[in-house]
């Protein structure tokens, strides 16, 4: 696959329109990685369609953004050992 398959501009996890590339391939064209700025999900232009494209991306791992602020943080961090 190559970044032309790629939907870029909507998260396959939230369907939210603020993707950005996050970083590229050292190697020029290889591949490029995006994130989403509402949930925080990232991919690489290289993975199946099943984690880079919104409709083949599994319905049980999808999120509702409007359910973001109130997901726990899992795990949740340990007190600090002193």
């Amino acid at each position: 696959m190559n970044d032309t398959t790629v939907n870029s501009t909507i998260c396959p996890r939230c369907d939210a329109e603020n993707v950005r590339v996050l970083t590229t391939s050292p190697v020029p064209g290889r591949w490029t990685m995006y994130v989403c700025d509402t949930c925080i999900y990232s991919w690489r232009s290289t993975e199946p369609r099943s984690a880079t494209d919104p409709l083949a991306y599994p319905a049980e791992f999808k999120i509702d953004p409007a359910d973001i602020p109130s997901i726990p943080a899992i795990p949740t961090v340990p007190p600090r050992r002193r």
